[in-house]
């Protein structure tokens, strides 16, 4: 579809990641009954999948010690693909007794951050996928290749394109359904998102190719445009942009990841077709940012919209 001078795609998804990687990076434990409660809130808004939870060791990721409870409680939407994040193996099979349709198998270019983050090289990461998705197969269950540290590591810097081509190659050649590049340190610009996806696309035309949104330097909504440009029609973002990695360097807190509002109002606006709507993807924003006593964290908590803006002009003018 054709909007203005620019060329997007037809419709485009969005994946909430806020029970996941919001919920992991929290500083504190956000109780069971709140997680369910706000997987059935994000249920009710239109996006179309939510990652709930992360079946990682309770040690690594203490956060999300209750994912199998929360897996078993959530009140699930036919119209919703609910998936989670797997590590491993190990993972997988604690996926598929929790009923999930679909799991991120993760996993990262950058060697050091693998060492640190799962405690494997990339060459083992890999392994694993390639078992993940075996277990997959007799289960019906769909398999995303979420490749973090796609574009910057903190622990080494930029990474270089071919790097990350070939653990999108590995990945392609285990068999996963779907692969999400990840801006993990929110510093990739739309000049190094173009030349990515531009050769994603070039080597693997029929890829099923997502981006998964942090913003650290302002730029992912301009990311997001130019992945739309390329045909990414695919996104992960989080409400009120919570979220961001678990073994960054100390004192490194910024990592945030894209709010889903902010992202769904540049949409909306655009006249792009989204399932999500934005004005209940508000309200569950507004939910949390209270909830969880974050203030206003995103551009439309803040009244940033055309439409609350010109409200409140139009309640100033005189009257006759």
């Amino acid at each position: 579809m054709d909007h203005g001078p620019f060329s997007t795609p037809d419709e485009v998804s969005l994946v909430e990641m806020l029970p996941r990687d919001g919920f992991q990076r929290y500083d504190e434990f956000v109780p069971t009954d709140r997680k369910v409660a706000l997987v059935d809130q994000l249920s009710t808004t239109g996006v179309d999948e939510i990652e709930v939870t992360s079946f990682t060791h309770p040690e690594a990721v203490p956060t999300l010690r209750d994912a199998d409870e929360v897996a078993a409680r959530i009140d699930r939407n036919d119209d919703v693909t609910y998936r989670a994040l797997v590590p491993n193996a190990v993972g997988m099979e604690r996926a598929i007794e929790a009923g999930m349709d679909k799991v991120n198998a993760l996993v990262t270019v950058s060697e050091r951050y693998s060492r640190k983050n799962q405690n494997m090289s990339v060459a083992e990461n890999l392994d694993e996928i390639e078992a993940i998705v075996e277990i997959a197969a007799d289960a019906d269950i769909e398999v995303e290749a979420g490749i973090g540290t796609s574009f910057y590591c903190p622990y080494e810097g930029r990474i270089p394109l071919e790097r990350t081509l070939g653990v999108v190659e590995r990945a392609v050649e285990a068999g996963v359904d779907e692969v999400t590049l990840a801006t993990t340190m929110g510093l990739a610009d739309p000049s190094q998102i173009a030349a990515t996806f531009e050769t994603v696309f070039e080597r693997w035309p029929d890829l099923d190719c997502g981006l998964h949104l942090h913003d650290t330097n302002g730029m992912s909504l301009a990311n997001t445009l130019v992945a739309m440009q390329c045909g990414v029609d695919r996104f992960d973002t989080s409400v009120c942009g919570l979220g961001g990695g678990v073994v960054l360097p100390e004192g490194m807190t910024g990592v945030g990841n894209t709010p889903t509002e902010d992202l769904l109002h540049m949409l909306t606006r655009m006249a792009i077709d989204v399932d999500a709507n934005l004005e209940t993807v508000t309200a569950a924003a507004e939910t949390v940012a209270e909830e969880l006593d974050l203030g206003a964290t995103s551009h439309v908590l803040m009244g940033g919209t055309a439409e609350r803006v010109l409200s409140t002009v139009d309640s100033e003018q005189p009257q006759d």
